[in-house]
């Protein structure tokens, strides 16, 4: 899945912003729980079947309790769940963990994990291959993310708090409850409170497109209106690429309508991976009857994949 798009762009660019308050909250940690030394470069590691691009978001950290044990954590965005997560972040983190050491000594290694996040739709990036009586297992659990499973009134309630950072601000765009115009006034009165301009004017602006990835652009941009988003000039740049000014203010109903049903291909695409993975070979018809679903019964069937036993569990 390409990355070079200015929704990923847009979420690198906020979780540099502030890196501790976007480790503390995905990791859910406190942040005494480790210490944030720097991102590392990893621009001769690419992302497998990826667009060429600086690998900017891998963190070396020090966990607190292990006497500073040094990590190496990638944090990737999808704008859609990507099936292949799985293999495509274990070979990532393998890269990372093979060309890169924390110190000279000989034999030292990071250890080595992964955040992803799903700006749309839900992902199942963790796997854990097992076979006890072979003695066999493959594991990677990571912190996986879905925006929309995430409530927008819960994470203002934290800004307004002070227990969660003003840096969490441009996520609240793709979250449950982040397209409602109260949550968006609520969302201004947040960001009114930051006295630095170019920093307020750059979480509208990092907001405006995150929230075009989740189809709630016109909503956004209206109620951002006063606020100078060209002041901005990480987005200005985008829009002389032609990368959001063509997405953005060329957008007509007929595109959004295209949006929701390749969202919908994907979310197909990724369940009959998950139900392949778990159950073998599908049954003639599964995956035509899947396709006949409401979309919000599909998402439902995504859901209770986690705990069907059988397909008959899915109604399948």
């Amino acid at each position: 899945m390409p990355t070079k798009n200015p929704f990923d762009k847009a979420a690198r660019y906020v979780v540099r912003m502030d890196p501790v308050g976007f480790l503390t909250w995905a990791l859910k940690l406190p942040a005494d729980a480790f210490t944030f030394h720097r991102w590392l470069d990893v621009r001769n590691v690419p992302f497998p079947d990826g667009d060429d691009r600086t690998g900017d978001t891998v963190a070396e950290v020090g966990r607190t309790n292990d006497g500073g044990r040094p990590w190496a954590v990638a944090v990737e965005f999808q704008v859609e769940p990507d099936a292949r997560m799985f293999g495509r972040l274990l070979n990532y983190l393998s890269g990372i963990w093979l060309a890169h050491k924390p110190d000279a000594e000989r034999g030292s290694r990071f250890e080595i994990g992964g955040i992803v996040v799903n700006l749309t739709g839900r992902g199942n990036a963790t796997r854990d291959c097992d076979w006890p009586a072979a003695g066999l297992r493959t594991t990677m659990l990571c912190r996986e993310i879905n925006a929309e499973d995430l409530s927008a009134a819960a994470l203002l309630g934290e800004i307004e708090s002070g227990s969660r950072p003003r840096g969490l601000l441009p996520w609240v765009a793709l979250m449950t409850g982040g397209g409602d115009a109260d949550t968006v006034e609520w969302w201004k009165r947040l960001a009114d409170a930051e006295p630095t301009h170019r920093v307020r004017a750059t979480y509208g602006a990092m907001a405006r497109v995150l929230a075009d990835a989740a189809g709630r652009h016109p909503l956004w941009t209206k109620s951002l209106k006063r606020w100078n988003m060209r002041e901005s000039p990480t987005v200005n740049g985008w829009i002389e690429e032609g990368r959001v000014e063509g997405r953005v203010e060329g957008r007509v109903e007929g595109r959004v309508e295209g949006q929701q049903q390749g969202r919908q291909e994907g979310r197909l695409e990724l369940l009959e991976a998950q139900l392949t993975t778990k159950f073998g070979q599908l049954p003639p018809g599964t995956m035509d009857r899947l396709r006949a679903l409401p979309d919000e019964q599909l998402k439902a069937a995504s859901i209770r994949f986690v705990t069907a036993a059988t397909l008959a569990d899915l109604g399948l």
